[in-house]
């Protein structure tokens, strides 16, 4: 069976090109304006302007990263919980691409820098710091263990004051631990 179409009325099918639109007023390095044979879905054969079909999406298409020659095989399946996944979704959709694309795209942007660590080093650090910052925590902890048993076996507090002072600084020490965590944590 043959379908028959108007001359104007555009194509049910619609291949899209890999590679990201030009500007407008830009023109391709291709050479597809010389050589009519060679133009793209949507251009002219023979002579003649394009005119816009009226059920075309006005919106450009998202980008898409140029193919390799060589196929990707080595997957990695990052996991994120649904804040994180959303902040992925918008960083995405600003870059009009696609999530996984975009997140390949950082990846790789991260490993290729002079110093692949610096993308993350905020972060671990601000970690590496906070883990230190609980282990000496722990010791102080300990210690006033220790510094009460001790009083509570002699019976009397030499020193209250100083004890409360040593007590105010530890409490103060937590507190600001506990809000640094909050703020990384947040900021995630």
């Amino acid at each position: 069976m043959h379908a028959t179409s108007a001359p104007d009325s555009a194509a049910s099918c619609r291949i899209r090109s890999p590679y990201p639109a030009p500007a407008p007023g830009e023109t391709e390095a291709s050479g597809a304006e010389a050589a009519p044979e060679s133009a793209g879905p949507g251009e002219p054969t023979e002579g003649g302007a394009v005119e816009p079909s009226s059920n075309a999406p006005q919106t450009s298409a998202p980008r898409r990263r140029l193919r390799d020659k060589q196929l990707r095989e080595r997957r990695v399946h990052p996991r994120y919980n649904d804040d994180e996944f959303e902040l992925v979704q918008q960083a995405a959709a600003l870059s009009r691409m696609k999530p996984g694309g975009y997140v390949a795209e950082c990846a790789l942007a991260a490993a290729r820098a002079d110093d692949p660590t610096a993308a993350v080093a905020d972060y671990r650090t601000m970690v590496k710091t906070l883990m230190a910052a609980n282990r000496q925590l722990g010791g102080i902890g300990n210690n006033l263990n220790q510094l009460t048993w001790h009083l509570n076996k002699e019976g009397s507090w030499p020193h209250p004051d100083t004890v409360q002072r040593l007590l105010d600084r530890v409490e103060a020490s937590v507190a600001a631990v506990d809000t640094a965590v909050a703020q990384i944590t947040e900021a995630r």
